[in-house]
């Protein structure tokens, strides 16, 4: 396991939540996002939550510094 990074932020908001393999034969890793966390965004953006969840997708980045990085852009249009 790697270093914990500590953050010093007051408003820091701290939540553990449990992984889960899913998918075919375990083919992926899922983890539940805060609801808070989708709040906020549809809050910056002024949509509703159901606008949110209807209209953005989450993006991890990772592998160039130590944990992940969540953020959401909106969904690209299907063809």
């Amino acid at each position: 396991m790697s270093k914990t990074i500590r953050l010093d932020d007051k408003k820091l908001i701290l939540r553990k939540y449990k992984l889960r393999t899913a998918g075919n034969k375990g083919a992926t890793i899922e983890i539940t996002v805060p609801k808070a966390a989708v709040e906020r965004e549809a809050r910056r953006l002024g949509i509703s939550e159901t606008e949110a969840v209807d209209k953005l997708r989450g993006v991890w980045r990772f592998n160039s510094f130590q944990g992940l990085h969540l953020d959401f852009e909106p969904k690209e249009a299907e063809p």
